[in-house]
């Protein structure tokens, strides 16, 4: 009786809910109808660079579009949104508006950040490099 009891009171678990993503393309033109500079300063960067971020970071942070096809019925989230979330994170925004515009759930927005910012300090073409600059910075101090 002790199982039956426990199994009739184990609770169900919740269907994943299963979000509308923002169609990209479609708000990219939505930015270009508001003007040039739309973009620029939603993002603090502009399209062209943008666009180079998410070339030099995507072999990173792609999503395996048939394991999201198997839990949601629908294609991954593309590298443009996660890079959406974590440039509006940074540049203030709540992850609740974030999160709502790109229809995607808490948990993973935070993955989304996560995975971005870890791919963008990984990266080799984005390192600094400092050291071979130094010898200019030796002679260029010494003039102060």
């Amino acid at each position: 009786m002790l199982a039956e009891e426990y199994l009739s009171a184990k609770k169900a678990r919740r269907a994943i809910y299963v979000r509308e993503r923002i169609e990209w393309e479609k708000h990219i033109h939505q930015l270009a109808e508001e003007g040039p500079e739309a973009f620029l300063r939603m993002y603090r960067m502009e399209y062209r660079s943008f666009k180079k971020l998410c070339t030099i970071i995507s072999g990173k942070i792609l999503v395996n579009d048939e394991m999201a096809q198997v839990r949601t019925g629908k294609e991954g989230i593309t590298v443009e949104i996660m890079l959406h979330c974590l440039l509006r994170w940074l540049a203030g925004g709540s992850y609740i508006d974030i999160r709502f515009i790109a229809c995607i759930s808490p948990s993973y927005f935070y993955t989304s950040v996560y995975k971005c910012m870890d791919a963008i300090l990984d990266s080799e073409e984005l390192a600094l490099q400092i050291l071979k600059y130094c010898k200019g910075i030796g002679r260029s101090s010494t003039g102060f």
